[in-house]
């Protein structure tokens, strides 16, 4: 009994490499599935940090009006 006899008899070529075929067909749905996710996460990242530079933006240009404002009513008090 040898090491490998557990494992069955060997595929002949034909059939080896329609399995070797099925299984590089499934790492590559694999693949696109992957991608496709990481294309969805990238495009879902880059519109998350667009919405926090125009808050960023809001925020900065009603602190400055506020700053302003406080600044003409010392001025003119």
């Amino acid at each position: 009994m040898t090491a490998t006899s557990w494992m069955g008899p060997r595929l002949s070529g034909r059939a080896a490499r329609a399995v070797l075929r099925e299984h590089r067909r499934a790492n590559a749905r694999k693949r696109g599935w992957s991608r496709d996710i990481a294309r969805l996460m990238l495009v879902a990242s880059v519109l998350v940090l667009g919405v926090l530079a125009v808050e960023i933006g809001r925020k900065a240009v009603t602190i400055l009006s506020h700053g302003a404002a406080q600044h003409s009513i010392e001025i003119v008090g």
